[in-house]
């Protein structure tokens, strides 16, 4: 039996044991499934409503606070109230003027806040509109006239009333308000501030995340002060009690499935009733409906899971051979699977890594093939004869000896362009032993022309120490004596500098210069591949190793920390600037 035939045997059998499993024990866990979810889903209602319920109740408490500990409202308070004529009921303008403003100006959560200061004497202020409106009624209220007697700063949750506001009474017939207490003068009578918002700014909260439920508003006592229907507003709750598992309320004949959440607001709290038929009415038909979806379901899979298994195993099987291919040594080999779903993601994805890693061994070849170049082009140019070397010392002695000091100087110079050429212990040399041997190269060069080319160096002094790779410098300074100068008079200046940690070396004549022509064919021969022994190879020749040489090896060892900037003009020579690391290697 192939393995294809196994998946396939296989997945029927683990289709019809759950669904044989799943519909006997559907009838004794649906009931209790559906009762979980049901309280789960009110749980998350409550909490989704407090947030926002406790946002409206927590900017009225704000509002109550932004009016009570402000200084300046508090004086302004008091000058109105000091002005007021309790006889004839008038205010100064200006005193109304600035207590409106800064009511106008309270900023409060929600679409309407009503806020009432009600001042001993009859006076009072509001952030809403009171034409046609009087509210001194407000102080014959029984709650006004039972906190007169309690302690100020206290605040008392009120809870749900009739509209006080008569110019939005018919849009909102009910309010929740809180009020607190608060003393403008000692021995003097209390105020009161009034803080009300809309009760169905309450209720439309519980209408968007659970309308399916009853859920409503309670104050500590039971009793409803905010749902969607505006007649139970005011009625208790009777109270619950356990059935099972399950908290059971009983109301007006129908039993509810009822959850419970309390606010950090003045005992109040929140609660959810579920109809329990809602809930458990319909499992009958629900099992049914399962019975005969898992039935058809079955006979559609058993028909097309032959075909099925066969589209989703073939491209693994392809991507196995082609796995298998690629192990034994054979990139160019693809999968060319197609398609959008995750075997097609993953066959294409195979292939994409595949042709990386192909670019990757070229990218490395090429890489290679380029040190090989560029080494072999500096070995080509080393001058590696011991014999010449220790034959020069022996005459430089006995020029020496004959009292010819300026010819031994030159020897001199020759023997350490040599011993440098000879040495092949360290690739990297400090940065004065670099411009030594550059030094050496010049000697020898004005002593070979007739016309003296100068060599100016100037190099900051904590540059001396850092490395460079040997004979970075001589192929830069023997082209500008050789094309810059063409071999005559003229300077040649070395200068070096530290800057964020990169070392700037600039190489600069006053020869000739380039065109903008020429300064574009040389940026050209550094970016070519050019072959060794190739005509063009052949044909570049700049002291053995050339410009482009210089380049390829410092590309080569310090990568894209490297930068080289070539600048001339005709008649104001080349400017050759290096930006190479700091402490490298």
């Amino acid at each position: 039996m192939s393995w294809r035939q196994k998946l396939i045997n296989t997945s029927l059998l683990c289709l019809v044991l759950p669904s044989i499993i799943t519909l006997a024990l559907t009838g004794f866990q649906a009931k209790n499934e559906f009762k979980k979810k049901a309280i789960l889903k009110s749980e998350q209602s409550l909490e989704v409503a407090d947030l926002y319920i406790s946002n409206i109740l927590n900017d009225m408490v704000t509002a109550l606070n932004a009016i009570q500990y402000d200084s300046e409202m508090i004086t302004y308070l008091r000058t109105a109230w000091s002005k007021y004529d309790q006889q004839s009921k008038k205010i100064e303008f200006f005193s109304f003027k600035q207590i409106s403003e800064k009511l106008d100006n309270l900023t409060t959560f929600g679409e309407k806040t009503y806020v009432t200061i009600l001042l001993p004497g009859g006076l009072y202020f509001t952030n809403y509109s009171t034409y046609k409106s009087d509210l001194t009624y407000l102080y014959d209220e029984p709650w006004l006239k039972k906190m007169s007697e309690d302690p100020i700063n206290r605040t008392h949750w009120l809870g749900s009333q009739k509209n006080y506001v008569l110019t939005d009474a018919n849009k909102y017939t009910k309010i929740i308000s809180i009020v607190r207490t608060f003393k403008l003068f000692a021995n003097r009578p209390n105020a009161y501030v009034i803080v009300s918002k809309p009760e169905e700014q309450f209720h439309q909260i519980f209408n968007k995340y659970a309308p399916d439920q009853i859920m409503m508003l309670e104050d500590s006592e039971g009793k409803i002060l905010s749902q969607s229907d505006e007649s139970l507003i005011g009625q208790t709750i009777p109270p619950s009690y356990v059935k099972g598992k399950d908290t059971i309320v009983q109301w007006n004949g129908t039993e509810y499935i009822s959850v419970d959440h309390s606010l950090r607001f003045a005992g109040w709290s929140m609660q959810s009733l579920t109809a329990s038929k809602d809930v458990t009415g319909n499992i009958g038909n629900f099992i049914n409906y399962t019975f005969i979806l898992q039935i058809l379901f079955f006979l559609v899979f058993s028909i097309v899971m032959f075909y099925l298994l066969r589209q989703l195993t073939y491209p693994i099987t392809r991507l196995s051979r082609t796995a298998r291919k690629v192990e034994a040594g054979n990139l160019d080999v693809r999968s060319k699977i197609e398609g959008q779903d995750d075997i097609g993601q993953l066959g294409l994805s195979f292939d994409r890594m595949l042709d990386r890693i192909k670019e990757m061994v070229l990218q490395i070849e090429w890489e290679q093939n380029r040190k090989r170049i560029a080494e072999l082009e500096l070995l080509q140019a080393q001058i590696n004869p011991h014999f010449l070397f220790n034959t020069l010392n022996s005459v430089r002695l006995q020029v020496m000896m004959k009292g010819e000091t300026d010819i031994a100087r030159t020897i001199e110079s020759l023997s350490t362009l040599l011993r440098m050429t000879i040495n092949r212990n360290n690739e990297f040399l400090p940065l004065h032993e670099e411009v030594s041997t550059v030094e050496h190269y010049m000697k020898l060069m004005n002593f070979r022309h007739l016309d003296e080319v100068r060599l100016e160096i100037n190099l900051a002094s904590d540059t001396l120490l850092e490395t460079i790779p040997r004979f970075t410098l001589q192929p830069l300074i023997e082209n500008a004596y050789i094309h810059g100068l063409s071999q005559k008079s003229g300077e040649i200046s070395i200068s070096s500098r530290k800057q964020g940690g990169s070392l700037y070396i600039t190489v600069q004549d006053n020869g000739k210069g380039m065109t903008e022509e020429e300064l574009s064919s040389i940026w050209n021969v550094f970016k070519e591949k050019i072959e060794v022994g190739s005509p063009q190879h052949l044909r570049e020749h700049i002291s053995g190793i050339g410009l482009r040489n210089v380049n390829e090896r410092l590309k080569i060892i310090y990568g894209s920390k490297y930068e080289m900037n070539l600048e001339s003009l005709p008649g104001k020579g080349v400017t050759i600037t290096m930006k190479l690391p700091c402490h490298f290697p």
